[in-house]
This record gives C-alpha cells, sequence and structure tokens, in this order.
C-alpha cells in the first residue's frame, strides 16, 4: 500500500533541497518545500566531521519545511553514476538478459564489477525483430554508501535511491502520453545530462563534464573575480549580449558552445534510428536553466521549442504556496523524486 505522503531529498554540491508531497489525491499535492545552502565540502568529502555537517543541514532543512517522520527518496548524482541505454541486445530472457547486460556494463563502467551495483530496465523487448533495449545504471557502491551514512546521521531511511535523470523525467514527462519527445537537458554544477524521452522512457542518455561551476569558473578567472562575485555575475548577466559590454556573453558562449554542440550529437544520434519519432522540444533544467538568455540561445540555434522545466506543472497546490514557487527549474529532482509512489 502507498504511503500517503513522500518526501523528495536532491542533496546538491551547493544547495540541498526537498519536497513533501501528498498522495491521498490525484494529481499528488505540494505541501511544503525549501532549500538550505549545502556545507562545504560537504557531501563531496570523506571526512566523516563534514558528513556529519551535511547531516544536521539536512535536518534543520526537514525541521524547517514540517516534513513528515518518514523514509526519504534520495538522488544520486549523474557526475557520480555511469548510465546507458544499450540497443543493440537480441532478444533474451530475464536470465540471459542479467548474464548479458554485466557483460555490456564492462564497456562503460571504469569500474570493477564487484564495486557497482547494476539497475536495469527493459525498454523494448521484440521477438520477431529478435531486439532488446534496456536502461542501464551503474552506481558505484561507496558513492551509495556515503549517502546512506549522511542519512544515518540523521536518523533517516531511504524509500529508494535513484538516479537525478529518472527523477527530472518523472517531474517533467512523467507517463503523458499527449507529451512530444523530448530532449531533457539538466544543467548541474558538475555536468550537463541529456536525455531523450519518449512517452515516459529514457531512450538515450549522454552526460558531460561541463556545468554551472566550469561557468563560475572561466568568468573568475577572465576577470580575476572571486567565485562568489564570479557567480553572482553569471547569475545577473548570463548570455546577455547587450549587458557589460557582451563580456559575460563572450566568456560564457564557448562553454555554452559546447554543451549545445553535445545537444546537438545527442538529437542526430536518436533521430537517425527514430526517424519516425522526432524530437520536438528540449526542457533545460537545474540550476542552470535560469541562466538569462540561455533559452533563446539555444532556440536560436537548435531552431526547436525549448522550455525551462516548470516541475510544479502536474503537481495541485493552493493559493498560499503557489505564491512561493520560484526557481522552479531547481527543485525537478526533488520534485520527481517526491512524486515516486513505490
Amino acid at each position: 500500500m502507498a504511503q500517503d505522503y513522500s518526501i523528495g531529498l536532491d542533496i546538491g554540491s551547493f544547495s540541498i533541497k526537498a519536497v513533501v508531497l501528498s498522495h491521498k489525491t490525484k494529481p499528488a499535492s505540494l505541501v511544503s518545500f525549501g532549500s538550505i545552502a549545502a556545507p562545504q565540502p560537504g557531501i563531496s568529502s570523506e571526512n566523516p566531521f563534514d558528513l556529519e555537517g551535511e547531516a544536521k543541514a539536512i535536518k534543520t532543512l526537514l525541521t524547517s519545511i514540517k516534513a513528515p517522520d518518514l523514509p526519504v527518496v534520495l538522488a544520486l548524482p549523474e557526475s557520480k553514476i555511469f548510465t546507458r541505454v544499450i540497443n543493440d541486445l537480441p532478444f533474451l530472457s530475464d536470465e540471459e538478459l542479467s548474464s548479458s547486460i554485466h557483460y555490456s556494463a564492462e564497456e562503460f563502467v571504469p569500474l570493477p564489477a564487484d564495486q557497482v551495483n547494476l539497475y536495469w530496465q527493459v525498454i523494448n523487448r521484440s521477438k520477431p525483430q529478435n531486439n532488446t533495449s534496456v536502461f542501464v545504471v551503474a552506481s558505484p557502491k561507496n558513492t551509495v554508501n556515503k549517502y546512506l551514512q549522511v542519512l544515518d546521521y540523521v536518523k533517516l531511511k531511504p524509500q529508494a535511491l535513484e538516479t537525478e535523470l529518472i527523477a527530472a523525467t518523472r517531474a517533467l514527462v512523467g507517463n503523458n502520453p499527449y507529451a512530444p519527445t523530448t530532449l531533457i537537458v539538466q544543467l548541474g554544477s558538475h555536468s550537463t545530462d541529456f536525455a531523450v524521452v519518449s512517452k515516459g522512457l529514457i531512450l538515450l542518455t549522454r552526460s558531460i563534464g561541463t556545468g554551472g561551476m566550469a561557468l563560475t569558473r572561466a568568468i573568475s578567472q577572465y576577470l580575476n573575480f572571486e567565485p562568489v562575485q564570479a557567480e553572482e555575475y553569471k547569475k545577473v548577466y548570463g548570455l546577455l549580449e547587450d549587458q557589460l559590454g557582451g563580456k559575460i556573453y563572450e566568456v560564457l558562449k564557448p562553454l555554452i558552445d559546447m554543451i549545445l554542440s553535445e545537444a546537438q550529437r545527442v538529437i542526430q544520434a536518436f533521430q537517425s534510428k527514430n526517424v519516425q519519432n522526432p524530437i520536438k522540444r528540449i526542457v533545460l533544467s537545474g540550476g542552470g536553466a535560469k541562466l538569462p538568455g540561455l533559452v533563446i540561445y539555444f532556440a536560436n540555434t537548435l531552431g526547436l521549442e525549448i522550455q525551462e522545466a516548470d516541475p510544479w506543472y502536474f503537481i495541485g497546490k493552493d493559493k498560499a504556496l503557489a505564491s512561493k514557487l520560484v526557481d522552479s527549474a531547481q527543485y525537478t529532482i526533488a520534485v520527481g523524486l517526491a512524486l515516486r509512489e513505490e
């Protein structure tokens, strides 16, 4: 029996976000939400003292939003895990598939098999076409154990752990049969992650190591700013060519072009094998989605419908809470986690 409430917990590099949803009605309704600055180095550290500090911040956040005493659904960062859609498998039984996936994972997971947890979901299995497509996630055990240790410090139990892209897909597309085939671009701190989603299924994933920190670092080096000041300039001027003499635009453009080039490669790779199911829109998610001028820059370059993520779209909410929903894209992962019902 599904519980009446759920908590999505998104532990980021610089902020921790939590969302509480009620599942007593359909659609799920928003109960409370909030964020708090993540202590540094926090979750990136291996030091138990730093991890305890992270746990205390989580406790403070959950207390401030009056979260119920329930297990939480937690996201593992894409920059720490390995995902792949494997399309070239023949028609296999479940037992044969398990063996084949463990073998195939050796090609994209740079760790010994005994150091990772493997999860997979069959996307398509067709006997006439002798084909099986599978979405595979490999999570390093030391990464999983670190997140579980943080939860243990604060006496929280995990309801489930899943990837950021799975959570983002659930929040932004879900199982909406009318949603067009969509490319989700998740702009995180350490990486930018791509997922092509059709009918609620992730059909292709990619990830590159260019994220918000790289943009801030570029501004900091070019203008000789401290990182905090560079971050503010990034948030204010972004890709606005007519602001500050275009200096910030010129600094960020090469890095954004790298992200755009990867988006184009993802689109071409998908559409070359799915001619009858073209990508019709791109949804920008994560903290980087708020970069001024980014939506227009993507639209002008790719010629597709570009949207900034609105994870609250399918969520019921009263007027008091609705008026507080700012920086929507940053809550995509937390909302997606909280939408998980099992």
